[in-house]
């Protein structure tokens, strides 16, 4: 295995410790896979806004969400410990096998979204009696979203699979909590 000075400094940087106590419980991860995908919707109406009406504003309703979107997105990167990341070579069989069971489920997530897309615009197409050109600026929405959601649906799914951390990071709200005694 030939594993370069980027592939050891990007290992490192996934596996920095001082990040853990942001991403070690379930119910951290979804909320940054949450806040994470509304970001990007933020952004990317944004963006469609901005070349729809050619306002120049509307960057602001771009640029905004992506000073929150980064860190988020390197918080989501480091909780995988850079599973999407890192080069083949830098991984295990293991990893390998996540990451290959990762792009699996991503694929089935993405391909639902654009199965039910495709049919949805056949079936306004029909029952409205709109010809498809008419639908042009529709499709081109529809298609940008569904682009984003093929790039990050990895690194979503990803994170919902990441197992909690040992018990030294458990939620605040459960300290000195002592549970019932039999």
């Amino acid at each position: 295995m030939n594993v370069t000075r980027h592939d050891r400094w990007l290992y490192r940087t996934m596996n920095d410790p001082r990040t853990r106590r942001a991403h070690a419980t379930r119910a951290r991860r979804r909320f940054f896979v949450a806040s994470h995908i509304a970001l990007t919707a933020v952004a990317a109406t944004g963006a469609v806004l901005l070349f729809l009406s050619d306002e120049p504003w509307w960057s602001a309703a771009v640029l905004v969400p992506m000073a929150a979107w980064i860190p988020v997105t390197g918080v989501l990167n480091a909780s995988t410990r850079g599973l999407l990341e890192l080069r083949s070579r830098a991984l295990d069989e293991r990893q390998l096998a996540e990451r290959g069971e990762v792009h699996t489920r991503a694929h089935r997530l993405t391909l639902g979204a654009m199965t039910t897309a495709l049919l949805g615009f056949f079936v306004v197409a029909t029952l409205l009696d709109v010809p498809f050109h008419g639908l042009s600026v529709p499709l081109a929405v529809t298609s940008f979203a569904v682009l984003l959601l093929h790039w990050l649906a990895p690194l979503w799914v990803a994170v919902l699979r990441v197992p909690d951390e040992a018990g030294e990071y458990e939620d605040e709200e459960y300290e000195g909590f002592q549970g019932a005694t039999a």
